[in-house]
């Protein structure tokens, strides 16, 4: 017998088991827990495919369960998993997977087209390798954990290649102007919506280089406005990103701009209150207090609204990276933004300005030999 329960913000896909006791699935929505349910009580009255072997729908959406849909991801993975579940490739038993079935799945996604802003675009091969590192987690649970297979079959399927990493050009004044514009912000003035504590968030984090995760979870304690820093804590899912190696929970301190300080000072001010604790967000208050969902929907329709193209909120990172790299070294740069890989630095995040350079540059270098 399978049943849906809502929970909080939350439903779950609840099974009895043959002994009594019972297994649950959490989704965001309750249509994605009733289609579980569906298949719950199909696999109940027996299931052929799983008489022979377990199916790739079943390792997905027990890899979901137990691991995936806890990670910083969650929100990302459970969207893929439950997508992949639901394909034709979720029918197939998982021992009949090879490295060969792998990268014909990845051969097909390549294929794909997908809108992006408006835009029309084939999948990137940095996209399909992304899905395939979760394939391939979600393989080595099945190895390592469930015991039901000997091999991670994405293990020898051929990739393709990564092509040109993101390179938006820097944000203009005029575009940045049209993004205030769009979202209400005024510099100075107190932030009465949630479009213009979104601006406040995407402005600091071009001061900063802060992710948007990150930022909407900075709670009082964590700001020192004398010290001009604010703690990453690293404590919550969406939040946790370090700046040492080798640490499951790492934190930081994140230096601060004068325009950093002003925009932290707007937001302490608007401070939404009565703030609970709620997933994700366990430790209330927050200066912005507003989950990762609602910020996301409500940058997306403030940056559609200001016609400003190609721009995603994450773009700030880069850009921020660019413009903190004149001012203070790579090792001082690696910490204050969490990226423990120096060469992501170079090759992702940091826009090299060749003619910004060629003007540093002597007539001859011959005269400084």
């Amino acid at each position: 017998m399978a049943w849906v329960e809502k929970r909080g913000n939350t439903y779950r896909a609840i099974i009895r088991l043959p002994d009594g006791s019972k297994k649950s699935y959490t989704y965001d929505t309750k249509a994605e827990a009733e289609a579980q349910k569906a298949r719950l009580e199909q696999r109940s009255v027996g299931d052929p495919m799983l008489v022979s072997g377990k199916r790739v729908a079943e390792l997905l959406e027990t890899y979901l369960d137990a691991v995936a849909s806890k990670q910083d991801s969650g929100r990302w993975n459970t969207m893929r998993l439950l997508k992949w579940a639901q394909s034709p490739i979720g029918l197939e038993r998982i021992d009949s997977i090879t490295p060969h079935r792998m990268t014909e799945w990845m051969n097909e996604r390549g294929k794909e087209v997908v809108k992006r802003n408006g835009v029309e675009r084939q999948v990137a091969g940095s996209t399909v390798n992304r899905e395939m590192n979760l394939w391939s987690a979600a393989f080595t649970y099945a190895v390592e954990s469930l015991k039901w297979l000997k091999v991670n079959p994405c293990h020898g399927a051929t990739r393709p290649p990564e092509g040109p990493a993101r390179n938006r050009d820097l944000l203009t004044k005029q575009e940045i102007q049209a993004l205030c514009l769009a979202g209400g912000y005024r510099a100075g003035q107190p932030l009465a919506t949630q479009g213009e504590r979104v601006l406040a968030c995407f402005l600091l984090a071009l001061e900063t280089g802060m992710r948007s995760g990150e930022i909407l979870r900075i709670r009082p304690k964590d700001y020192d406005r004398k010290a001009k820093t604010v703690n990453v804590s690293a404590l919550e899912v969406g939040g946790r990103k370090g700046s040492k190696s080798g640490q499951v929970v790492a934190s930081r301190y994140v230096p601060l701009t004068a325009r950093a300080v002003e925009l932290l000072d707007q937001l302490l001010a608007a401070m939404p209150a009565g703030q609970v604790p709620c997933e994700g967000f366990t430790r209330p208050p927050y200066l912005v207090g507003m989950n990762d969902k609602d910020r996301d929907a409500m940058w997306r329709k403030v940056r559609d609204r200001s016609g400003v193209e190609d721009l995603t909120f994450h773009d700030t990172k880069h850009e921020a990276c660019t413009r903190l790299s004149k001012v203070i070294d790579v090792l001082t740069l690696s910490h204050a933004i969490g990226t423990k890989d120096v060469r992501l630095l170079r090759d992702t995040y940091y826009v090299n300005d060749a003619a910004a350079v060629a003007k540093l540059l002597p007539a001859k270098l011959s005269e400084h030999a």
